[in-house]
């Protein structure tokens, strides 16, 4: 006879599960969900750049047939793309960079190695990223009443390169500042304690160990300031004038009106007063992107070597 205990179906209990197994089970659906968000970031950075080379690609296949001898080196007639252009965007951004970089690099350095950090850096660095978020076209305003006329009533330096450089380096001022500032704060401090041990003083710290190991973010920083410079337009259009003179614009005279490339695309795209106007307005733009090309490869290939003599190490 069956016992009491047989008689009784009595479910069996079963084993919960352990601990292991819901490590294992998270770990695998945290390492499905990385892939799948690793391939979604992946996609939108290569729809990003299929459409930056799109953008490219068109404007030169546009531009490309345009150019030629004559029409970067003629004279300087209307509707015609030629030498002052190219020269101003230049000269105006050397100008530029000339001004801006000393003082943006010297203001880091104050920042970094000798203000008290308190209420004071507080305000500039409040100050700097306020100005950086005003709209170009607003500086160039700017620019027009103090540097092109006496608060609109006469007449300070007048539509000059000098003018729409003052007003540039109003602009990039707080990028400059902020990337040699970024750049100063990632040098490892071993390297600043290390030199202070071997008994340099501040300034030798600064100019033998902190300059040379930030020159690489320094270079980065330069040369965007310099491509975001190169682009301009809103901030130059009531400050440099919209045409050059057709003689003498060959001079290093700051003084002279002259329009960049930038400002000629933007007018020959929004007057249109000749009959090829948006063929020169695509042959300019090409060779405006080549020329952003072609400059930052060079500034970057100069930098480097500078880099390496300086630091010893490549970049």
């Amino acid at each position: 006879m069956s016992s009491l205990a047989e008689r009784i179906a009595i479910p069996k209990r079963q084993p919960s599960q352990q601990p292991g197994d819901t490590r294992v089970a998270r770990r695998a659906r945290a390492r499905l969900w990385d892939r799948i968000m690793t391939g979604v970031l992946w996609g939108i950075a290569g729809l990003l750049t299929l459409v930056l080379a799109y953008f490219i690609l068109f404007t030169l296949y546009q531009g490309l047939g345009v150019l030629n001898w004559q029409f970067l080196t003629g004279a300087n007639t209307a509707g015609t793309l030629d030498g002052p252009e190219f020269f101003n965007t230049f000269y105006i951004l050397a100008l530029a960079l000339l001004i801006a970089v000393p003082l943006g690099l010297s203001g880091a350095i104050y920042l970094v190695e000798y203000a008290r950090q308190g209420i004071l850096t507080t305000i500039l660095r409040f100050a700097t990223e306020t100005l950086a978020g005003v709209p170009s076209i607003v500086l160039g305003l700017f620019g027009f009443l103090v540097f092109v006329t006496a608060n609109g009533s006469g007449t300070r330096l007048g539509f000059s390169r000098l003018a729409g450089a003052l007003t540039l380096v109003i602009l990039n001022l707080p990028l400059i500042l902020r990337v040699s500032e970024d750049a100063l704060r990632s040098v490892a401090p071993e390297l600043r304690e290390a030199s202070t041990a071997l008994g340099a003083n501040k300034f030798q710290t600064i100019v033998r160990v902190m300059l040379p190991a930030a020159l690489p973010a320094l270079t980065t920083g330069i040369i965007l300031t310099a491509g975001k410079m190169l682009g301009e337009t809103a901030a130059l259009i009531y400050t440099t004038g919209g045409n050059s003179p057709a003689t003498g614009w060959f001079s290093l005279n700051p003084l002279l009106p002259g329009d960049t490339l930038a400002v000629h695309i933007y007018f020959l795209k929004s007057e249109g007063v000749i009959a090829n106007a948006s063929q020169i307005a695509n042959g300019t733009a090409a060779l405006l992107i080549l020329l952003l090309l072609i400059f930052n490869l060079g500034i970057r290939s100069l930098a480097n070597v500078l880099i390496r003599r300086v630091s010893g190490r490549k970049a």
